[in-house]
């Protein structure tokens, strides 16, 4: 049996489609209970007690004995900015007592081939991140002078224009396993103009602020690796607006003003093999409301219409998008 994900097009325009309705919602308000047709393939036991939020093994980051980012401590800048960045959308960040044990397994089984991790089974995955890149300049812009069309001149004084770039790799692995799950590699870029030559605290600064900017451009992909997981199992009623309730909750990770995905299963069968699979195909978009328990929580569908399509056990998923601004903490 197989598992299809598709189409890309169509997750894509539900995320895009924002709603208008706000995520506080009160039960009071909906009252009345809608039944829901089943889906083709309900979840079983097995598959709920499964559920559970993801915990993860942050490495102390590598600065690659890179000069600049080591005098700009740009590897403990990035590894509390991963922490924070997971904290705030729901994964577990374990102790890092075990990093040290796990990173010894970790480089046997990368150098010699040697599979897996027999200590505590605390976490089930592990992020390793290294600056890659670190660099600082300072460019020298000389003064200019011009005139607009009525022969009037504008003076622009000398500046100087300071530029810090930095790249990072951030490795995720399969605890115990070891295997590796994804490498993301994110870059980050900050500039300044000041009219001095600037100083090594400012170099500092900007080396700091362009690692940050390195993991926000890798800080939807990171996200969506241990992104909350869970089913659908009622739907209330006010009016013509309905509210869906999922399996999952603080528990598993889930955050109000989560972005989520609801998707259903298409049955396909191979004409040749006659074997079956099955279509993981989006439904409808949402977002979580402020209703949220411990392992169980309320959605706010984005469009009705398609809402009135979701069933009963059909599947939810937290779904991180590319954030504006560089802010690495929105859901």
């Amino acid at each position: 049996m197989r598992v299809r994900y598709f189409p890309v097009m169509a997750l894509s325009a539900l995320l895009a489609l924002g709603g208008c309705r706000s995520m506080d919602v009160s039960l009071s308000d909906y009252r009345q209970e809608v039944p829901l047709d089943a889906a083709p393939r309900l979840p079983t036991e097995a598959d709920l007690e499964r559920l559970d939020r993801a915990r993860v093994v942050l490495f102390e980051a590598e600065d690659g004995d890179l000069e600049k980012a080591r005098r700009a401590q740009a590897a403990t800048t990035l590894t509390l900015a991963i922490e924070e960045l997971l904290g705030a959308n729901g994964v577990e960040v374990v102790d890092r007592g075990i990093a040290a044990d796990l990173g010894r397994e970790l480089q046997l089984a990368e150098v010699r081939g040697v599979p897996g991790y027999d200590g505590p089974a605390l976490a089930n995955y592990a992020v390793k991140p290294t600056i890659t890149q670190a660099e600082y300049a300072t460019e020298y812009v000389p003064p200019t002078k011009f005139y607009d069309k009525r022969g009037k001149a504008y003076y622009i004084p000398e500046s100087f224009r300071h530029r810090a770039g930095v790249n990072i790799s951030l490795r995720v692995y399969e605890i115990p396993s070891l295997r590796p799950v994804k490498t993301l590699n994110g870059q980050g870029r900050n500039t300044v103009s000041s009219g001095d030559r600037g100083s090594r605290d400012m170099g500092v600064s900007m080396i700091r602020a362009a690692t940050k900017a390195a993991l926000g451009d890798v800080r939807a992909e990171l996200l969506n690796l241990f992104a909350p997981r869970g089913y659908v199992i009622g739907k209330r009623m006010k009016g013509n607006d309905s509210i869906l309730r999922v399996s999952i909750g603080s528990a598993q990770g889930l955050v109000p003003g989560n972005r989520v995905v609801i998707f259903t299963e298409q049955e396909n069968i191979n004409p040749i093999t006659r074997k079956t699979s099955y279509d993981r195909i989006p439904v409808v978009g949402g977002t979580v409301s402020g209703i949220v328990t411990a392992n169980e929580a309320w959605i706010v569908p984005e469009d009705e219409a398609k809402a009135r399509r979701v069933r009963l056990g059909d599947q939810i998923e937290v779904v991180h998008k590319d954030s504006p601004r560089g802010n690495l903490f929105l859901p």
